[in-house]
C-alpha cells in the first residue's frame, strides 16, 4: 500500500510507483500515466507501507525519463525513522544500498522532498527480507 501527501492530477496516485508498470520514453496518453506526481508544495511525501517489519538491503528509484529529472535532487530516502539516503544528482535511476553490517528493518519506506518540488517517479523497487517479529530481529 502507498500514499502520497499530495497529487499533480487525476490519474497520478502514488499506487502508480509499486505496480511494476512503467513507460520509458515519453508520456503518452494523459489517461494511460504509469508514474507518480505530487504538486509543487514543500515537504511533499511518498510512504510505501510494507505490510510488516522488514529488512532492508536495497531501495531502487526510478526517476521519469521523459522530463525533469532534477527535481528529485534533494529527496531524502527514509526506512521509517532512519535516514537511508539523499538524491544528490540528477539520474534515471537511484540505488540507495544498506549495508550488510548496518542491519535497517522498516515497516514504512519514505521519499521526502523538502524543498518547494514535486515527487515525479516512475517505480520504488524494496528489497528486502521478512517480515521479522519485532523480537526477532538479527543485528
Amino acid at each position: 500500500m502507498s500514499d502520497q501527501t499530495s497529487s499533480d492530477g487525476d490519474y497520478r496516485d502514488s499506487d502508480l510507483v509499486v505496480d511494476g508498470q512503467f513507460m520509458f520514453d515519453k508520456n503518452v496518453l494523459e489517461s494511460m500515466q504509469a508514474y507518480t506526481k505530487t504538486d509543487n508544495s514543500p515537504n511533499n511525501k511518498l510512504n510505501i507501507h510494507l505490510g510488516g517489519l522488514f529488512r532492508i538491503h536495497r531501495v531502487k528509484v526510478w526517476n521519469v525519463r521523459f522530463c525533469c529529472q532534477d527535481v528529485f535532487i534533494g529527496t531524502r530516502l527514509f526506512a521509517d525513522e532512519r535516514l537511508i539516503g539523499v538524491a544528490v544528482s540528477a539520474k534515471p535511476i537511484y540505488n540507495f544500498d544498506v549495508e550488510e553490517d548496518d542491519p535497517t528493518y522498516a515497516k514504512v519506506i519514505t521519499l521526502h522532498q523538502e524543498l518547494a518540488k514535486n515527487i515525479h517517479i516512475i517505480e520504488v523497487q524494496v528489497w528486502g527480507s521478512g517480515p521479522y517479529a519485532p523480537d526477532d530481529l538479527f543485528a
